[in-house]
């Protein structure tokens, strides 16, 4: 290779040197056009002054109930905020400010609204211990801390010492990080972290602490809640809520930089401690959903539904938010504000619920559960739920689980609710998973009839015990009963409805076959997904698939009979049993269980949005046969004493089916009651389940009260 030339390399110095300072004079003008132009996009500005901007959030939609009565509103509160911009830059400075405003929540005697954003420690500074639902996987509290102690490297700092200590490679220290992280890193250990990162250990100039107790304890909350909602320059640091203008004038009177105060719509539950568990709550956007928020365009500090009908229709409810320009000189005054992006109002929601039948079904199953705890003694009996919905069309009228909470003051109840073994946050008429028991049978009557495996004269026999197989022969129920009469003798599909015979139930499921009856099952919707908005557990339909895929076993031909009365491995909501019952009542038609009505525009009161019924499927359930199943049922509960007891306040015919389901070998049985009123051309369905009941009759008493306050409104 030939030799470069001294001409050749200068040449190329020369080049060099006029591409670099090409490449600065761009920066330089660069930088000229910011500092000319930063008066239009914020920051620091010619005239000294500082420019920045403030999300607004748009009003969010209320939520009325079908009738418009109106069941979530807006109140305007104030709320005491930290702005990262104006705040002190040092540490010990901006301690010093946080201080000063949590000092003036307690002369204002608010200390009450302060919020805590997920603490996942116990006690007080020293002697914190972690509290039991930071530990609980399932918690806000337990995501909230994983997230602080990621971003903050003491997961990274917890693995390495974990692979030092118990000789593990990364993945096998990583696993048992992930097993238990909050032994990984303790309570001492997180609480050192704060200390150190954010100086609480500081000394003034004469080497006394700065800060005793006391104040170390409060400023770990505030900065544990700071690192938990990502507090920065876009994102204002809430430090106490629905505090009193006379907080906000104290406040202002002190005029400490970085103080400042906030409006915020807050939502008011118009009939508190009902509807709770379909209602849902609303709250901040967390370090795990912000991608997600981010991605529609929510600013980080907005608030979103969590749960219930609140997330179910975020969509419509929460509006687009707008943005004020606000400019303050160098002392943190402001001097001029200004609205760049006017919000938009949420829209309005209309439910599919009809918030006094709600309130009778919610007080009935309440009252339905202290019944038969005071009259029979049943102290396991606690829990239970209650669905009623229009058979026609999907429409949810009432959901009720119990026991229940108060919305209204959930933030302050939400420790003591979530220790409750009563399990109150648990919506068991969406969640709550039942052996549907004798309920199951007009579902048998209706697919039998339909296959023409039977007619509605066809009798079978009931001998006492069920002795068609070899290995397996069951009794039916009144073989066991102290009643002289052992057996049923012949009878047909209605009589069979009427005094539940498991024998004449076990030959309809034999003769019928477990693909068929599967078939109806899946039509009516056993098993399956409701359609409904808000979460739901879809249950399981007992059959070969079912008991293979969880068990790893196969079907047998006595399984079938087990199955055909309810019992198996079939357990169903109380949801899909309502949408069962509609089906079966309807004539087969499934359609989709929905609690959103409509939606209105907020500012001209026009719908944008109605809800129509969703067919999921149908089946030809012919009159006769339909009318068979309602017999049946009609009989079922004008003959029982203690149904038709419970029925007398109903002005029409209702036509019903109680269940009793086995929940274990020294546990009473749960109690579960279907029904639809009027009998012959139902406009509702109701189900009612109570857990550990004793019995299906003891649960017709709840559903009993939600049709006398049906018909009693209408």
């Amino acid at each position: 290779m030939a030799a470069r030339t001294p001409s050749k390399s200068i040449s190329r110095l020369w080049g060099l040197g006029i591409a670099f300072l090409a490449i600065c004079a761009v920066y330089v003008i660069r930088l000229g056009i910011l500092e000319l132009n930063s008066e239009n996009i914020g920051g620091h500005r010619q005239d000294g002054t500082t420019e920045r901007t403030v999300v607004v959030q748009a009003v969010r939609g209320q939520i009325y109930d079908r009738n418009g009565v109106p069941l979530v509103t807006n109140a305007y509160t104030y709320n005491l905020t930290l702005d990262y911009s104006v705040l002190p830059k040092d540490q010990v400075s901006r301690n010093h400010t946080v201080l000063r405003a949590l000092h003036t929540l307690e002369a204002c005697g608010e200390v009450s609204r302060f919020c805590t954003y997920d603490f996942p420690l116990d006690g007080y500074y020293p002697n914190y211990t972690y509290k039991s639902i930071a530990a609980d996987p399932a918690s806000d509290t337990y995501d909230t801390f994983l997230n602080v102690v990621q971003t903050n490297g003491l997961r990274r700092e917890a693995i390495l010492r974990i692979k030092n200590e118990k000789r593990m490679n990364t993945a096998e220290a990583n696993d048992y990080y992930d097993a238990d992280p909050l032994s990984c890193i303790p309570a001492e250990r997180l609480t050192a972290y704060f200390v150190e990162e954010y100086e609480l250990d500081a000394k003034g100039e004469d080497g006394s602490p700065l800060y005793g107790n006391a104040d170390i304890d409060r400023l770990i909350r505030v900065l544990w809640g700071m690192e938990a909602v990502g507090f920065s320059r876009a994102n204002d640091y809430v430090l106490a809520k629905d505090v009193t203008m006379e907080t906000i004038t104290h406040e202002k009177e002190l005029g400490i930089a970085g103080i400042g105060f906030s409006t915020e719509a807050t939502r008011v539950y118009c009939f508190p401690g009902y509807a709770s568990h379909i209602l849902g709550q609303t709250g901040p956007i967390y370090a795990e959903e912000w991608d997600y928020y981010k991605e529609l365009g929510y600013a980080m500090n907005a608030i979103v539904g969590k749960s219930g009908c609140e997330a179910a229709f975020e969509e419509y409810l929460h509006g687009q938010d707008g943005i004020k320009v606000v400019v303050e000189d160098d002392d943190g005054n402001i001097i001029r504000e200004y609205m760049k992006t006017e919000s938009v109002a949420g829209k309005d929601v209309y439910l599919t619920i009809d918030i006094n039948l709600q309130i009778a079904a919610e007080e009935a199953l309440a009252e339905n559960v202290r019944y038969i705890r005071n009259t029979y003694h049943r102290d396991d009996c606690k829990a239970g739920a209650i669905v009623a919905m229009d058979p026609d069309n999907g429409e949810l009228l009432a959901i009720a689980s119990y026991p229940t909470y108060d919305l209204s003051t959930f933030n302050r109840d939400y420790d003591a609710l979530y220790a409750d073994d009563a399990l109150p946050l648990f919506n068991r008429a969406l969640n709550g998973l039942y052996a549907p028991g004798s309920t199951f049978k007009p579902g048998m009557v209706a697919a039998a009839l339909t296959e023409g495996t039977v007619t509605a004269s066809t009798k079978l026999e009931c001998a006492g015990t069920y002795t068609y197989y070899q290995s397996y022969q069951p009794d039916c129920w009144i073989h066991n009963s102290s009643g002289a009469v052992k057996q049923h003798g012949w009878i047909n599909a209605a009589e069979a409805l009427r005094v539940s015979c498991n024998c004449y139930f076990y030959d309809l499921g034999r003769r019928l076959g477990i693909t068929n009856m599967n078939l109806y099952c899946r039509m009516f919707g056993l098993g399956d997904a409701t359609g409904i908005e808000l979460g739901e557990q879809r249950g399981s339909l007992a059959g070969p698939d079912h008991r293979a895929d969880m068990h790893g076993l196969e079907w047998q031909p006595t399984d079938t009979i087990a199955a055909a009365i309810g019992q198996s491995d079939n357990a169903f909501t109380p949801l899909q049993l309502g949408v069962y019952t509609s089906t079966l009542v309807n004539g087969g038609t499934r359609y989709a269980a929905h609690l959103l009505l409509k939606v209105r525009d907020f500012s001209d009161r026009t719908d944008i949005l109605v809800t129509a019924p969703k067919a999921l499927n149908s089946f030809s359930l012919s009159e006769a046969n339909r009318l068979t199943v309602i017999e049946g049922m009609e009989q079922m509960v004008s003959t029982s004493t203690e149904v038709s007891r419970y029925m007398r306040g109903v002005p029409v015919t209702v036509a019903g089916k109680t269940g009793t389901a086995q929940t274990g070998a020294k546990s009473t049985e749960n109690g579960l009651f279907i029904c639809c009123a009027p009998s012959r051309n139902p406009e509702i369905v109701v189900v009612s389940v109570i857990e550990r009941a004793g019995g299906g009759s003891y649960s017709a008493m709840s559903a009993g009260a939600v049709l006398e306050a049906y018909y009693k409104n209408k």
